[in-house]
């Protein structure tokens, strides 16, 4: 027996069609390859009455068609012994796929063969991972679709995989200096520890996902990437703003895209979520409960977690009655560049803005040091350029002359690459500054602060807030005073 229908959370649109088959105990999920329109089908399904109704329309009638052309070709392949185990998915997507374009049996046996086959590439199987996270085929075990964010990930690594595999890597092919060398390959690009680590985690991922697929039986592809993390030795510079700063920041007068992209970045502060969630905040995500105490109640787009945020200060109601509850859209991207400039505003009439912090390069920003260095030397030796290089070094030289004609990045007397805070500051500071800051106050539990900012491990969050070695020493030494104080006004008490 075949069950239709469609794994899409979408309410518009077009999607494909999916089957549930169970024969002899055994029971998958295909993709048909049909494609249906998302409001008519989800009509369709009320009743009896609505089925009918739709399968007299000229689309019901075509998926009507293909529905039973499809449960035909499934008993077909049984009935053949051409199916036994989860195993031959592939055989039965690849039927549906043709009778769906109209191939034939001949032609149909054949890319039968050539796709089962094709799937134990490396390559081949990220492909058809990534058409279907795109399209929504794909989702999370919890059948929540992969968000936008995570697209972007394995878009990004696809890049990565196909430069170094080629199309000819399976997954047997994958051993420790296999692994080592991917390693090596993302290295050589001058990365950061943390996206190494992040490509990494998704070629684990990709070879756990094709084993449960059945295209990937080399258990050693499994294990060799285990432990596999690039310590970071070097790290970009993690600051947070002070209440005092966050103050300063709120009452800046600004106008335009600048006093948005503020105004949106506070928020963020107050709620201690990440941009993706803070960004998209509207009216049903504040609620007022029998005490009067308000509340930002929403659902983690990152890690699907539902989190109550308290509404402790009165800014909170003023920003979002500024806007109607409906904050402008905003790409992080441009939020990043816009809350520097934001800031760099600040630092004119606040010194701590202008304090230098360590930090290091990005991948791109190493690639630009070399190219001007590089093209520096070309220069003094009276070279000519390429057309190209041409504008990589007034690109890079306009860089150059807002230092005075100093190399590209700052340094200090240790070589180390420095930054003021003002240019540090991203999106994600608002909400580490607002977890930061409830920290300091010393009267919530990490428990409770964990329970507003969706925090699941202990060891995750205790790397997030931002308390200096000296700022920490001071909280350990008030705390200890504090205790001796009271044990000595105890030891004082007459009885």
């Amino acid at each position: 027996m075949a069950q239709f229908f469609l794994r899409s959370k979408r309410e518009e649109g077009e999607a494909p069609l999916y089957t549930k088959i169970r024969r002899n105990g055994m029971q998958m999920y295909v993709c048909t390859g049909i494609k249906v329109d998302i409001r008519e089908w989800n009509k369709a399904q009320r009743s009896f009455s609505a089925m009918q109704r739709y399968e007299q329309t000229e689309e019901g009638a075509k998926v009507h068609d293909l529905q039973m052309r499809v449960m035909k070709a499934v008993d077909t392949l049984y009935a053949e012994g051409k199916i036994n185990t989860k195993e031959d998915k592939a055989i039965i997507e690849e039927a549906m796929n043709n009778i769906v374009t109209g191939g034939t049996e001949e032609i149909q046996q054949v890319k039968k063969i050539a796709e089962a086959k094709s799937r134990k590439y490396v390559v081949q199987f990220y492909e058809y991972f990534f058409a279907g996270i795109s399209d929504g085929s794909i989702s999370h075990g919890s059948n929540s679709e992969y968000s936008a964010g995570s697209v972007q990930v394995w878009k990004t690594f696809g890049r990565y995989l196909h430069e170094y595999c080629g199309g000819n890597v399976t997954f047997d092919d994958i051993d420790k200096p296999f692994a080592d060398g991917f390693t090596q390959f993302l290295q050589k690009k001058d990365f950061m520890p943390n996206t190494i680590n992040k490509n990494v985690t998704c070629f684990r991922k990709l070879c756990n996902l094709a084993a449960m697929e059945g295209y990937n039986k080399n258990a050693v592809s499994l294990k060799v990437w285990k432990d596999r993390t690039v310590k970071e030795d070097e790290k970009r510079a993690e600051i947070y703003l002070t209440e005092e700063e966050i103050d300063a920041l709120y009452n800046l007068e600004l106008t335009g895209e600048n006093e948005i992209v503020r105004d949106i970045f506070v928020l963020g502060y107050f709620s201690c979520q990440r941009y993706s969630d803070y960004c998209r905040l509207r009216e049903e995500n504040f609620v007022t409960y029998d005490k009067g105490l308000g509340q930002i109640t929403l659902i983690q787009k990152k890690t699907g977690r539902t989190v109550n945020v308290p509404i402790v200060d009165d800014r909170v109601y003023e920003l979002c009655d500024k806007y109607n509850y409906d904050f402008p859209e905003i790409s992080e991207q441009k939020m990043n560049l816009k809350i520097k400039a934001v800031a760099a505003i600040l630092a004119e009439s606040t010194p701590s803005f202008q304090e230098k912090y360590v930090t290091v390069l990005t991948a791109v920003e190493k690639r630009s040091e070399k190219t001007y260095t590089k093209l520096l030397k070309k220069k003094k030796s009276g070279s000519k350029f390429t057309e190209n290089e041409r504008k990589w070094f007034g690109k890079l030289s306009k860089l150059a002359e807002k230092r005075n004609g100093a190399p590209l990045f700052e340094r200090n007397k240790h070589g180390e690459i420095i930054r003021p805070k003002y240019e540090l500051i991203t999106s994600h500071t608002a909400r580490r500054s607002g977890a930061t800051n409830l920290y300091k106050l010393d009267v919530l539990s990490d428990q409770e602060i964990r329970s507003i900012t969706g925090h699941q491990s202990q060891k995750v969050f205790e790397n997030y807030i931002r308390i200096g070695i000296s700022e920490q020493a001071q909280r350990v030494g008030d705390k200890i005073l504090a205790a001796k104080g009271a044990k000595k006004k105890k030891g004082n008490t007459k009885c």
